[in-house]
């Protein structure tokens, strides 16, 4: 696996690309079948790809919302999470959403609301999964947690069966750089923290990040996962050394799960979730 690791990152150097170039060249899968830019909604953002069992078109679905500091990112990055979790009998949608400053908050988990909305309308019933690394998850957690997004459609939160966040900011104020304070308006700024949406009821949550990272810091989620559990909301954690804020997500890959546990650990939560009946917020 180190091989190939060092291989993936060689191409990306001589190709000029990111290493999630190359990475996605070689996560293609026969037992998968992937569907590239459909909508979920009226706008160019509005987004997905799909990939899913081709044995199980019915299995449960994963929403996975990218990260990129809210400026930033793309679905077209992530064929091989999306590969990844389909080859172990769940679907996943990777959705674009629209970015900063084209909208500000809460624009970009407006999006994603819309995007589970929609999935949750085509599901006929299946379990709907947030995830998303780093400002991806605080977007999903958003979604999960605050029950106003998805009232918008006739839901709360509770339609939504599990939150799976990856380096996720989620008590992150005050705002240092000019650019955040412009993506989060001082007006809804409070708003914007998924530690104010900690007192439930919420979905079973599993939250993992690594004690090295420079971009969020890990005190996000130790301080997300005690809110929870002071609330009495169901919460699993799992804390990486030697995982940067990158490789801890790359890690979903087959071919670079030595980088961290990030794809055992989720595939444990979302089995053990699958097995008692994805109880939800229970």
């Amino acid at each position: 696996m180190a091989r190939i690791a060092l291989l993936i990152v060689a191409l990306a150097a001589l190709a000029g690309c990111s290493p999630a170039t190359p990475l996605n060249w070689v996560s293609g899968s026969s037992a998968v079948e992937e569907e590239r830019s459909l909508s979920y909604g009226p706008l160019p953002r509005h987004r997905y790809d799909l990939y899913t069992p081709t044995d199980a078109p019915d299995a449960p679905l994963v929403v996975f919302v990218h990260g990129g500091s809210w400026y930033d990112g793309s679905k077209d990055i992530y064929r091989f999470l999306g590969t990844a979790l389909a080859d172990e009998g769940y679907s996943a949608a990777v959705i674009n959403y629209r970015l900063a400053p084209d909208t500000l908050f809460p624009g970009f988990v407006e999006d994603a609301a819309l995007a589970v909305d929609h999935f949750l309308s085509e599901a006929h019933d299946r379990p709907v999964v947030m995830m998303g690394h780093s400002a991806g998850a605080q977007i999903a957690a958003l979604v999960a947690y605050d029950s106003r997004y998805l009232a918008a459609y006739g839901r709360d939160n509770c339609a939504v069966s599990g939150f799976v966040g990856v380096s996720g900011p989620y008590d992150f104020l005050p705002l240092r750089q000019q650019r955040f304070r412009v993506a989060f308006p001082q007006e809804t700024r409070a708003l914007s923290q998924p530690i104010a949406f900690a007192s439930g009821p919420n979905p079973p949550s599993l939250l993992i990040h690594s004690r090295d990272d420079r971009v969020v810091h890990v005190e996000d989620t130790e301080l997300m996962s005690a809110a929870l559990r002071q609330n009495q909301q169901s919460v699993e954690v799992a804390l990486y050394d030697d995982a940067g804020h990158i490789n801890i997500i790359g890690a979903m890959s087959r071919y670079l799960r030595d980088w961290a546990p990030t794809f055992e650990d989720t595939l444990a939560f979302l089995d053990a979730q699958r097995d008692a009946g994805f109880p939800g917020c229970g």
